[in-house]
């Protein structure tokens, strides 16, 4: 199987933009089992840094995961 962050990269990033729908569909897949990993912090935030432009929303997702994550 592919590797997965570089999947989900190449989608997210196709554009350059990291839109609302984007960041919406990132939320519920990191939310769903109801705990954050450092993993999955980490990913955002290499999106955020390879995006060309991004919501404000995917910045309230990254410190929503961060304080997950100091729990």
């Amino acid at each position: 199987m592919a590797d997965w962050r570089k999947t989900a990269k190449a989608f997210a990033l196709a554009d350059g933009h990291i839109s609302e729908k984007e960041v919406k569909i990132l939320r519920e897949s990191i939310f769903e089992d109801g705990k954050v990993s450092k993993s999955e912090a980490e990913f955002l935030k290499e999106l955020k840094a390879e995006a060309k432009t991004a919501v404000k929303s995917l910045d309230l997702l990254i410190e929503e995961c961060e304080k997950q994550i100091s729990k």
